[in-house]
């Protein structure tokens, strides 16, 4: 139970920081590159890049079941890229390689053993409440911190503001000392035996597909930061995006306090179905004509709708990853492979991103959208199956 409580407040915590680094991070990087696409476009691709790289490289650690003190190293690493844009401030547009390296490491080191800890301190049972209360009490931070920076970054620097958030990354490696390791095994990464799983099993095989379609979409894809460059756009100032990511987070906290309290499992289908629709066709609209009302219109269904998507993924995923024939042999591997999947499709949207601003310019970057549009929905449906299949 300590342990389950711990893994609660270092996801609390780790939400908190993730607003500094969301839209403001953004801002802040897109002035300091007087308003131009490519370095940003740089930084990401080399930040996803270097995310599935690093899974690679930890992944036998992981299989021996040696996770806290690699994920005591992701929080130093992250901790390590709040120094680096304290340090260097507006010139880390020209270190976006750096930067993004750093980034990339701090990811796979932070989110590859958190995932497997995570599925290992909450059962099955437990996990929607789990994730549904773990939401709740983010969006609620979502609302209340969005507000704070946006006065605060009015009277203060972006990299004044870093000094907290870099103390908040040392009260996170101090609770992490709670998680304990079950016992160290000698067994090998074994990537041919998982092909064999993939064979056997369909549905694990569609949920890495259902991980490589976020990547394109919520999931740190090109989506998000298309949709943060157009709302930088709109609202233009610190405070206005502090106000507007406070009301979208109000948004996405009814959306998941309903779904932690009133959803059941046999809805899944239903909602998945119609949030997949809404969500398809307010992107594919807000690619095409790309106006101020039609944005909010997309934030609206992005914080309810794609809000609900994300939701029944994670509980089915992580359902599946504690399906016996993972559980016990092969966790690693899946979460390998995922985050693998994960890295590829955030890395050919941010190189699309790079290639359109290039050759065409980035006036024409919301028609990339299209491409989320359509992920989303085959993502929807993929979701759609596997929940009649779980049952």
């Amino acid at each position: 139970m300590k342990e389950k409580k711990s893994l609660f407040a270092i996801d609390v915590l780790n939400n908190v920081i993730s607003v500094y680094f969301s839209t403001f991070f953004v801002l802040y990087f897109f002035q300091a590159a007087n308003y131009e696409i490519l370095p940003l476009a740089k930084y990401y691709i080399v930040d996803y890049i270097f995310t599935g790289i690093s899974y690679v490289l930890i992944r036998k650690a992981m299989k021996k079941n040696i996770k806290v003190p690699y994920f005591q190293i992701g929080i130093s690493l992250q901790a390590l890229y709040i120094a680096f844009i304290m340090l260097f401030k507006e010139n880390i547009v020209h270190l976006a390689i750096l930067l993004g390296l750093t980034k990339g490491l701090s990811n796979a080191f932070y989110y590859f053993p958190r995932s497997i800890i995570e599925s290992e301190k909450v059962n099955n049972k437990d996990r929607q409440h789990y994730e549904g209360m773990v939401s709740t009490i983010n969006q609620i931070t979502a609302i209340i911190i969005p507000i704070i920076l946006g006065i605060t970054l009015t009277y203060f620097s972006y990299t004044d503001l870093g000094k907290v958030f870099f103390t908040l990354f040392i009260v996170i490696f101090i609770i992490a000392f709670n998680l304990k390791d079950t016992k160290p095994n000698n067994n090998k990464f074994d990537i041919a035996g998982f092909k064999k799983i993939l064979k056997k099993n369909p549905n694990v095989k569609m949920s890495l597909s259902v991980a490589f379609l976020s990547g394109f979409t919520y999931s740190s894809g090109v989506m998000i930061l298309i949709v943060t460059l157009l709302k930088i756009g709109m609202f233009k100032t610190n405070l206005n995006l502090g106000l507007i990511d406070g009301l979208c987070a109000f948004l996405c906290l009814l959306v998941c306090f309903f779904y932690s309290k009133k959803i059941k499992k046999e809805s899944f289908g239903k909602i998945l179905v119609t949030t997949g629709i809404l969500s398809f066709l307010s992107l594919i609209l807000l690619a095409v004509f790309n106006t101020e009302p039609l944005l909010i219109v997309y934030l609206f269904i992005r914080f309810t709708c794609i809000t609900m998507i994300n939701l029944v993924s994670d509980t089915l995923i992580m359902n599946l990853s504690n399906h016996k024939e993972i559980k016990n042999e092969y966790k690693a591997e899946y979460y390998c492979v995922s985050e693998i999947m994960y890295a590829i499709s955030r890395s050919i949207g941010y190189i699309i991103l790079l290639l359109v601003s290039l050759l065409i310019g980035s006036n024409y970057i919301s028609y990339i959208l299209i491409i989320s549009a359509l992920a989303l929905l085959l993502e929807a449906g993929m979701l759609y199956a596997l929940s009649k299949k779980q049952g």
